[in-house]
This record gives C-alpha cells, structure tokens and sequence, in this order.
C-alpha cells in the first residue's frame, strides 16, 4: 500500500490487517513511536492500532564521508557527551574536507540509519491506553530498541558519516542532558 495520509487510507490498511493481511505502508513522522499520535491524528483510533500494527521501521539517510580525504580528530567534551564517550576516551571520528574525488564536499554516497519498533505485549497495552512517544520508546528500551540516533552514532564511531551530517537530520540535543 501506498502512504498513508489520511483516514480513508488508514481505514483500508487496518481493515485489512484486521483480516489477516500483511499491510506495509509508509507513514511520515519523525521517529517509529511517532506513528501512534499521527496515526491518531488520521483518526485511527488506538483500540484498532492495538494488535494490528506488529512493527515500525523509521529510518533517515547519512551522507558518507568521503574515505580519500576524511580526517581524523579527537572529539571535544560535548562531542564525546553526545557520543557517550567517557572524558578520557581519545577514540578518532572523522570531519569531512574535501577533494576531487567528492567534488570538494567531503561526502560521498549515503547510508541508511534505522530504528526498529517491535510491538509486544507491553507495548500495545501502552498504546490501547493512549501513551507518549517518549512513553513507548522508554518501554521498548527495555527490550533493546536503538533508535535513529543510536544507529547514527555506531555509524560515525565508525568512520562511516560524521556528527555534523547525523546532527543535520537527527535531533541530537536530547543526548546533552
């Protein structure tokens, strides 16, 4: 099925995920636990949601850093904050420069960063009751969810993207607290 975007869509998917089928769709929001409340704004409502949604995928594209001319450096304290790296930690990321090869942009190609929502037991009971975004990730956290900025964060640590391209399409400021 197509995006959903407004209550007749969405009726179609859940009735026919009430029957038995399988649905994928897509769905704009900015992370996995934010399909419920769009999903209620639509005008689903979350009796319906509940035991018929089984997963969410949210994911984003990365730019890559350009291997021939990414540099290494150590990242400053509130770099390493957002990192979760300890203050003594001199682990390398790379910055982005620049070179023939990348059209002088210091990127070159993209990287998918995900998260995925499994709805258990729990979850759905989270959902049936009207809970938070915030609510449900922290639930799911429990049962080892990652989110975008989890999987974004392994990928600079990598060497694969930099913290300034995760920064610029995953909210990060969360992590300073």
């Amino acid at each position: 099925m197509g995006e959903i975007r407004d209550a007749d869509t969405a009726t179609m998917a859940f009735r026919a995920a009430m029957t038995g089928h399988q649905v994928y769709s897509t769905l704009h929001t900015n992370s996995a636990s934010a399909a419920f409340p769009r999903l209620l704004y639509i005008g689903v409502k979350s009796s319906v949601m509940t035991e018929n949604i089984i997963g969410i995928i949210a994911q984003r594209l990365v730019r890559k850093i350009c291997d021939p001319c990414k540099r290494a450096y150590i990242p400053n304290d509130i770099e390493k904050k957002v990192l979760g790296l300890s203050g003594n930690d001199s682990s390398p990321i790379y910055k982005a420069v620049g070179c023939d090869s990348c059209d002088h942009t210091g990127y070159r190609g993209r990287a998918a960063i995900m998260e995925v929502l499994r709805i258990d037991a729990d979850l759905d009971m989270l959902v049936s009751r009207g809970a938070s975004p915030n609510e449900i990730e922290q639930a799911a956290m429990h049962n080892g969810f990652e989110s975008l900025a989890d999987d974004g964060i392994r990928k600079v640590l990598g060497g694969i993207t930099t913290l300034d391209e995760l920064s610029r399409v995953v909210n990060l400021t969360h992590r300073l607290d």
